[in-house]
Protein backbone atom coordinates (compact mmCIF):
# COMPACT_ATOMS: atom_id res chain seq x y z
CA UNK A 1 0.00 0.00 0.00
CA UNK A 2 2.93 2.36 -0.24
CA UNK A 3 5.38 4.03 2.15
CA UNK A 4 5.87 3.03 5.77
CA UNK A 5 3.40 4.49 8.27
CA UNK A 6 4.80 5.61 11.65
CA UNK A 7 2.26 4.75 14.35
CA UNK A 8 1.94 5.77 18.00
CA UNK A 9 -0.44 3.78 20.26
CA UNK A 10 -2.14 5.57 23.16
CA UNK A 11 -4.19 3.35 25.46
CA UNK A 12 -4.09 2.39 29.13
CA UNK A 13 -5.46 -1.14 28.71
CA UNK A 14 -2.26 -3.18 28.55
CA UNK A 15 -3.70 -6.45 27.13
CA UNK A 16 -5.31 -4.47 24.29
CA UNK A 17 -2.05 -2.62 23.59
CA UNK A 18 -0.18 -5.92 23.53
CA UNK A 19 -2.61 -7.43 21.04
CA UNK A 20 -2.59 -4.34 18.84
CA UNK A 21 1.22 -4.28 18.83
CA UNK A 22 1.28 -7.92 17.73
CA UNK A 23 -1.09 -7.16 14.87
CA UNK A 24 0.87 -4.08 13.76
CA UNK A 25 4.09 -6.13 13.81
CA UNK A 26 2.56 -8.39 11.15
CA UNK A 27 1.93 -5.47 8.78
CA UNK A 28 5.05 -4.70 6.70
CA UNK A 29 4.04 -1.09 6.01
CA UNK A 30 3.69 -0.19 9.71
CA UNK A 31 6.45 1.13 11.99
CA UNK A 32 5.41 1.35 15.65
CA UNK A 33 7.39 4.25 17.08
CA UNK A 34 6.03 4.45 20.62
CA UNK A 35 3.30 3.97 23.20
CA UNK A 36 1.52 6.29 25.61
CA UNK A 37 -0.31 5.13 28.72
CA UNK A 38 -1.99 8.36 29.87
CA UNK A 39 -3.92 10.97 27.92
CA UNK A 40 -1.32 13.61 28.87
CA UNK A 41 1.50 11.41 27.62
CA UNK A 42 -0.45 10.83 24.40
CA UNK A 43 -0.48 14.57 23.68
CA UNK A 44 3.18 15.04 24.64
CA UNK A 45 4.41 12.16 22.49
CA UNK A 46 2.21 13.07 19.53
CA UNK A 47 3.73 16.56 19.53
CA UNK A 48 7.33 15.42 20.10
CA UNK A 49 7.42 12.30 17.90
CA UNK A 50 5.09 13.55 15.15
CA UNK A 51 3.85 10.08 14.07
CA UNK A 52 1.91 9.71 10.85
CA UNK A 53 -0.98 8.30 12.90
CA UNK A 54 -1.78 8.20 16.59
CA UNK A 55 -4.21 5.45 17.58
CA UNK A 56 -5.81 6.86 20.71
CA UNK A 57 -8.42 5.42 23.06
CA UNK A 58 -11.16 7.71 24.33
CA UNK A 59 -11.84 6.31 27.79
CA UNK A 60 -8.96 6.81 30.23
CA UNK A 61 -8.76 5.52 33.80
CA UNK A 62 -5.43 7.09 34.70
CA UNK A 63 -7.02 8.83 37.70
CA UNK A 64 -8.78 5.83 39.25
CA UNK A 65 -8.41 7.24 42.76
CA UNK A 66 -9.33 10.78 41.81
CA UNK A 67 -13.09 10.33 41.97
CA UNK A 68 -13.63 11.03 38.27
CA UNK A 69 -16.95 10.08 36.66
CA UNK A 70 -17.16 7.97 33.52
CA UNK A 71 -17.86 11.14 31.54
CA UNK A 72 -14.73 12.79 32.91
CA UNK A 73 -12.72 9.71 31.92
CA UNK A 74 -13.76 9.89 28.26
CA UNK A 75 -13.57 13.68 28.22
CA UNK A 76 -9.83 13.24 28.83
CA UNK A 77 -9.60 11.39 25.54
CA UNK A 78 -11.66 13.96 23.67
CA UNK A 79 -9.56 16.80 25.07
CA UNK A 80 -6.37 14.96 24.11
CA UNK A 81 -7.60 14.71 20.51
CA UNK A 82 -8.46 18.40 20.44
CA UNK A 83 -5.00 19.36 21.74
CA UNK A 84 -3.19 17.08 19.30
CA UNK A 85 -5.05 18.49 16.29
CA UNK A 86 -4.47 22.02 17.57
CA UNK A 87 -0.71 21.63 18.12
CA UNK A 88 0.17 18.97 15.54
CA UNK A 89 -2.53 19.14 12.83
CA UNK A 90 -0.47 17.04 10.42
CA UNK A 91 -0.71 14.03 12.75
CA UNK A 92 -3.62 11.81 11.75
CA UNK A 93 -5.82 10.82 14.71
CA UNK A 94 -7.47 7.40 14.68
CA UNK A 95 -9.75 7.37 17.71
CA UNK A 96 -10.84 3.99 19.05
CA UNK A 97 -13.44 3.11 21.64
CA UNK A 98 -15.52 0.31 23.09
CA UNK A 99 -18.46 2.72 23.47
CA UNK A 100 -20.54 3.32 20.33
CA UNK A 101 -21.95 6.58 21.70
CA UNK A 102 -18.47 8.15 21.72
CA UNK A 103 -17.68 7.64 18.02
CA UNK A 104 -19.47 10.77 16.82
CA UNK A 105 -18.08 12.84 19.70
CA UNK A 106 -14.56 11.84 18.69
CA UNK A 107 -15.21 13.07 15.16
CA UNK A 108 -16.56 16.39 16.46
CA UNK A 109 -13.40 16.88 18.55
CA UNK A 110 -11.15 16.45 15.51
CA UNK A 111 -10.52 12.72 15.05
CA UNK A 112 -9.81 11.95 11.41
CA UNK A 113 -11.22 8.45 11.82
CA UNK A 114 -13.23 7.11 14.77
CA UNK A 115 -14.08 3.44 15.12
CA UNK A 116 -15.23 0.78 17.53
CA UNK A 117 -12.31 -1.30 18.79
CA UNK A 118 -13.88 -4.46 17.39
CA UNK A 119 -13.23 -3.08 13.90
CA UNK A 120 -9.49 -3.35 14.53
CA UNK A 121 -9.50 -7.15 14.76
CA UNK A 122 -9.03 -7.66 11.02
CA UNK A 123 -5.54 -7.12 9.54
CA UNK A 124 -6.73 -5.73 6.20
CA UNK A 125 -9.24 -3.36 7.77
CA UNK A 126 -6.69 -2.19 10.34
CA UNK A 127 -4.23 -1.30 7.61
CA UNK A 128 -6.93 0.39 5.53
CA UNK A 129 -8.04 2.48 8.48
CA UNK A 130 -4.49 3.71 9.11
CA UNK A 131 -4.06 4.68 5.47
CA UNK A 132 -7.48 6.30 5.40
CA UNK A 133 -6.63 8.41 8.44
CA UNK A 134 -3.54 9.74 6.66
CA UNK A 135 -5.46 10.39 3.44
CA UNK A 136 -8.09 12.32 5.38
CA UNK A 137 -5.43 14.64 6.83
CA UNK A 138 -3.76 15.18 3.45
CA UNK A 139 -7.00 15.39 1.47
CA UNK A 140 -9.74 16.84 3.71
CA UNK A 141 -12.36 16.41 1.00
CA UNK A 142 -12.23 12.62 1.52
CA UNK A 143 -15.28 11.46 3.43
CA UNK A 144 -14.21 10.70 6.98
CA UNK A 145 -16.57 7.77 7.29
CA UNK A 146 -15.53 5.99 4.08
CA UNK A 147 -14.01 3.03 5.91
CA UNK A 148 -16.20 3.06 8.99
CA UNK A 149 -18.18 0.16 7.66
CA UNK A 150 -20.97 -1.74 9.31
CA UNK A 151 -20.03 -5.09 10.79
CA UNK A 152 -21.61 -8.18 9.28
CA UNK A 153 -24.25 -8.38 12.02
CA UNK A 154 -24.97 -4.63 11.79
CA UNK A 155 -25.52 -5.03 8.03
CA UNK A 156 -27.97 -7.88 8.71
CA UNK A 157 -29.80 -5.75 11.25
CA UNK A 158 -30.05 -2.81 8.84
CA UNK A 159 -31.52 -5.10 6.17
CA UNK A 160 -34.08 -6.42 8.63
CA UNK A 161 -34.89 -2.88 9.73
CA UNK A 162 -35.60 -2.10 6.08
CA UNK A 163 -38.08 -5.00 6.07
CA UNK A 164 -39.93 -3.35 8.96
CA UNK A 165 -38.88 -5.71 11.75
CA UNK A 166 -38.79 -4.43 15.33
CA UNK A 167 -35.77 -4.90 17.61
CA UNK A 168 -37.49 -7.86 19.28
CA UNK A 169 -38.30 -9.47 15.93
CA UNK A 170 -34.72 -8.98 14.78
CA UNK A 171 -33.51 -10.53 18.03
CA UNK A 172 -35.65 -13.59 17.40
CA UNK A 173 -34.64 -13.86 13.73
CA UNK A 174 -30.90 -13.65 14.43
CA UNK A 175 -30.99 -15.52 17.75
CA UNK A 176 -29.14 -12.71 19.54
CA UNK A 177 -30.19 -11.12 22.82
CA UNK A 178 -32.33 -7.99 22.67
CA UNK A 179 -29.59 -6.04 24.47
CA UNK A 180 -27.09 -6.93 21.73
CA UNK A 181 -29.53 -5.86 19.03
CA UNK A 182 -30.29 -2.53 20.70
CA UNK A 183 -26.55 -1.86 21.07
CA UNK A 184 -25.95 -2.66 17.41
CA UNK A 185 -28.87 -0.49 16.30
CA UNK A 186 -27.30 2.41 18.21
CA UNK A 187 -23.96 1.66 16.54
CA UNK A 188 -25.67 1.77 13.14
CA UNK A 189 -27.18 5.17 14.00
CA UNK A 190 -23.73 6.48 15.00
CA UNK A 191 -21.97 5.16 11.91
CA UNK A 192 -24.62 6.44 9.50
CA UNK A 193 -25.01 9.71 11.45
CA UNK A 194 -28.77 9.37 11.87
CA UNK A 195 -31.22 9.48 14.78
CA UNK A 196 -34.06 7.22 13.70
CA UNK A 197 -34.73 3.85 12.10
CA UNK A 198 -36.42 5.47 9.10
CA UNK A 199 -33.48 7.77 8.52
CA UNK A 200 -31.05 4.84 8.91
CA UNK A 201 -32.88 2.90 6.22
CA UNK A 202 -32.98 5.91 3.90
CA UNK A 203 -29.29 6.51 4.49
CA UNK A 204 -28.62 2.83 3.80
CA UNK A 205 -30.17 3.14 0.37
CA UNK A 206 -28.27 6.37 -0.32
CA UNK A 207 -24.96 4.69 0.50
CA UNK A 208 -25.71 1.53 -1.46
CA UNK A 209 -25.83 -0.59 1.71
CA UNK A 210 -29.39 -1.64 0.89
CA UNK A 211 -30.83 -2.84 -2.38
CA UNK A 212 -34.41 -2.25 -3.49
CA UNK A 213 -35.35 -5.83 -2.63
CA UNK A 214 -34.37 -5.15 1.01
CA UNK A 215 -37.58 -3.20 1.58
CA UNK A 216 -40.58 -4.47 3.48
CA UNK A 217 -42.58 -7.20 1.79
CA UNK A 218 -45.99 -7.72 3.32
CA UNK A 219 -46.15 -11.21 1.80
CA UNK A 220 -42.97 -12.37 3.54
CA UNK A 221 -43.58 -15.00 6.18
Amino acid sequence: MGATIRVLIADDILPFVKGLKEMLAELPTIDLIGEAFTSTEAVTKAISLRPDVIMIDLHWKEERTGGLSMRQHYERGLEAIRRIKQQAPEVAVLAMTAHAELVEQARRHGADVAVMKEQLNDFDQLEQLLHHAIETVRSPQIRRDAFEQLSGREQQILELMAKGLTDQEISTRLAWGIGVIKRDVQAIFEKLRVRSRAHAVARGYDLGLLQKDSSFDSNEA
